[in-house]
């Protein structure tokens, strides 16, 4: 198993189908979020993008693909590059057919959030028609295919190819090299991509940097200094780090103690758990778990 698809296969993440047709008028869309993805595919027509990371609103059109990650500059959608509506009132939404531009767009929340895996990626991810591959291209016509028939099961079906179209983004974003460092970007060295394999498919293995080295067939000093350059932490460190993400997902499912996490993450007691967990994420796992969704 490939590095990227063990890491998929542990995040377990779904998109969730927000909208999905045709817009007309002095439209507007304000999606904004620090705990999710956004992204909007152009189905029909054309819309600008209103951010600073532009210094002129960047243009979509039909075929494009753009996600908005956490850490991405807030940002508007619109009818217009001149005009910039300040609220979405004038928004008519409309079918497929008779909307002057259509869209799909969706969100996948992040669950580890504060992961240094999505801080790697870029804020934004622009993924222009002409500029994709075959395989990413051909997902693309699938999705408008299927949003815009709207045969049943359409916004489930969409969905489930939204989870392989975000897959593959990750995968654009590594082979176009839009990542220079982070745990992305170490997946492109094939002994760490072996070393994060193991570690995001046995979290709880009590690896040591020599059964990690022995694994990647690599000495302790160079796994160490490629971890520090490329992640910037060492692989134990991000190894319990990566411990700790997993745990914030399990605190968020219903009728999981804290008492329960601790010990499914290995820790002796809860108070020596609660300590690791606040030094990760600067706040108590009882704080955390009353954060809304």
């Amino acid at each position: 198993m490939d590095a990227l698809t063990a890491l998929v296969n542990v995040l377990n993440l779904h998109a969730k189908l927000v909208y999905s047709g045709g817009v007309c008028g002095r439209w507007l869309m304000d999606h904004n979020s620090d705990s999710s993805v956004w992204f909007h595919l152009v189905s029909k027509g054309q819309g600008w993008v209103h951010s600073p990371s532009w210094q002129t609103p960047l243009l979509l059109e039909s075929g494009d693909l753009i996600l908005f990650l956490p850490h991405a500059a807030r940002h508007f959608l619109s009818y217009s590059a001149e005009h910039l509506p300040c609220d979405a009132v004038d928004t008519r939404l409309t079918g497929w057919e008779s909307g002057e531009s259509g869209f799909v767009c969706g969100e996948i929340e992040l669950a580890t959030l504060r992961s240094l895996l999505w801080q790697a990626l870029p804020a934004e991810i622009v993924i222009k028609k002409n500029q994709v591959g075959d395989i990413l291209a051909k997902l693309i016509e699938l999705v408008i295919s299927e949003a815009s028939g709207q045969r049943f099961g359409s916004d489930s079906v969409v969905e489930r190819l939204c989870d392989s179209l975000f897959v593959l983004v990750i995968r654009h974003c590594i082979e176009e090299n839009l990542v220079q460092d982070g745990v992305f970007a170490a997946m492109q060295d094939k002994r760490l991509a072996t070393v994060l394999s193991l570690i995001h498919q046995q979290p709880w293995q009590p690896w040591t940097i020599a059964e990690l080295c022995s694994r990647a067939g690599l000495s302790k000093t160079v796994l160490s200094e490629k971890f520090a350059a490329l992640i910037g932490s060492s692989p134990i460190k991000y190894l319990i780090a990566w411990r700790l993400q997993i745990a914030a997902q399990w605190l968020k499912e219903p009728n999981m103690t804290i008492e329960r996490v601790a010990e499914r993450c290995g820790y002796d007691s809860a108070a020596a758990f609660s300590k690791a967990f606040k030094r990760c994420f600067k706040i108590s796992p009882s704080t955390f778990r009353r954060i809304p969704e």
